[in-house]
């Protein structure tokens, strides 16, 4: 909720990696979708996945229980990402004047690129993985089947789509999987 930025998140994951003792606290608070925004969700989510996937070894069933709750905000998020058909996404504002959509956008490409990071012997967070790109991918294509859409709107929306499926196809076959 504090907005912390990405680097301090990165200072955290790398020298602290007590860290990942939070995760039940963590994974309780992306679980109550009433106490924070969409965009601080899905920046505790990001924040929550790298933890988990960095200190697995140092708490197996609190990484899973993170992982599990961090992808879990990463779907439903999904829809800000790429934005309703037909609604400039661009008039999602927070309270600071920054674009929701945009801040969606770069955390979602974040928790992608953390996933494709797993270690491929941690069966249980691969899996995990490997479900939430796959789910991701199916959303892609089920978007992108949408038609009776055209304009400059619909060719951005398209190259989105098309963007956040090529992320998850490279990030699943860097965990050895296949789509």
């Amino acid at each position: 909720e504090q907005g912390l930025p990405n680097i301090c998140i990165d200072w955290i994951v790398e020298f602290v990696p007590e860290s990942i003792s939070d995760a039940p606290i963590i994974a309780s608070l992306l679980s109550e979708k009433g106490s924070l925004t969409a965009t601080e969700r899905l920046s505790a989510a990001s924040a929550g996945l790298r933890i988990a996937v960095a200190h697995s070894v140092r708490g197996e069933l609190g990484a899973k229980m993170l992982v599990s709750a961090s992808t879990a905000v990463l779907l439903d998020s999904f829809t800000l990402v790429i934005g309703p058909i037909g609604v400039p996404v661009s008039i999602l504002r927070e309270d600071n004047g920054e674009d929701v959509t945009n801040i969606c956008r770069e955390k979602m490409f974040r928790m992608i690129s953390v996933l494709s990071t797993i270690n491929p012997k941690n069966k249980d967070l691969k899996n995990e993985a490997s479900i939430t790109l796959s789910k991701i991918a199916a959303l892609c294509k089920s978007e992108n089947a949408v038609g009776g859409v055209s304009g400059v709107a619909a060719s951005k929306r398209k190259i989105l789509l098309k963007e956040i499926w090529d992320t998850c196809v490279q990030a699943n076959t860097a965990l050895g999987g296949a789509m």
